[in-house]
């Protein structure tokens, strides 16, 4: 695991080291066709759609797994690194400054935005599968409705089972009192801005309390109950990070073919402009 983990950063290490010599690299060189007076937003601008292309071709990897074309988690890498890059081309093809007309603006809002959603992308898929892995087994999102119906099933049935036992018929009382709205089903998105952490501590706290009051700390109806909490929180878990897996990319992919197109226009309109004069 240590070897794994050493040469994990080694390789980090070599690839940022590339990327820093590149992109001092694309710096110099542009300053030296502003020396000699060349059209450096030509080459900026080539290079830039042409980086472009190449990032675009990831999602196209992604969908052909079976193409020989490199590993897809080369691809990823070459992605990332790629794009960090074309950041700075950007830069560089504007001249570090606040666009103007139609084309420029739109051109730098398409790009500010597939750069945000990339960068917020990277984020998520660094964070989010180790907290779904401490949830338990990787559910697969389509199925995720199906647990949820089948625990809510149980849950009931746990409660009728309560409710018929005099002893234990205060558990019936704390589902619906306390915690008939922490397995109530709640849209997705809202998953994403809730604390879910919290609504368990608080759910468990309500489970402990009835406990202490009716005098069995071990009694198996709120164990059961219990389990089906963290059940529940791990379901909500399972659905919200894999809601922001995929949504992202709702907004990186179409906005990516989008600032392709336009750029395509943007180059051709310059080449034509060029051509004119």
């Amino acid at each position: 695991m240590a070897v794994q983990v050493t040469t994990f950063m080694r390789r980090r290490v070599v690839l940022i080291t590339i990327l820093i010599f590149v992109g001092i690299a694309c710096v110099f060189f542009n300053e030296v066709l502003s020396v000699l007076l060349k059209a450096n937003a030509y080459y900026s601008g080539f290079t830039l759609l042409f980086l472009l292309l190449l990032l675009t071709l990831f999602n196209a990897r992604k969908k052909l797994p079976f193409l020989p074309v490199l590993r897809a988690s080369h691809w990823l890498q070459f992605h990332i690194y790629a794009g960090f890059l074309s950041v700075l081309l950007f830069g560089i093809h504007i001249g570090f400054r606040i666009p103007d007309g139609i084309l420029e603006i739109s051109l730098s809002i398409l790009f500010g935005i597939v750069t945000l959603s990339g960068f917020i992308g990277l984020y998520l898929t660094r964070i989010l599968p180790p907290i779904m892995t401490r949830t338990g087994e990787s559910l697969t999102y389509e199925l995720i409705p199906k647990f949820e119906t089948r625990l809510h099933r149980e849950t009931l049935a746990l409660v009728r089972e309560a409710e018929n036992t005099s002893e234990a018929s205060a558990a019936g009382d704390l589902y619906l009192t306390h915690l008939s709205t922490f397995f109530k089903p709640c849209p997705t998105w809202l998953l994403v801005f809730r604390n879910s952490r919290k609504r368990l501590a608080r759910a468990l706290e309500q489970i402990d309390n009835m406990a202490r009051f009716i005098g069995e700390e071990k009694s198996q109806v709120l164990e059961e109950m219990r389990s089906c909490v963290h059940r529940r929180h791990n379901l909500n878990v399972q659905k919200g990070s894999q809601f922001l897996l995929r949504g992202w990319l709702f907004i990186h992919i179409p906005f990516t073919y989008s600032l392709l197109i336009v750029s395509m226009v943007h180059v051709w309109i310059a080449l034509s402009y060029s051509s004119f004069h």
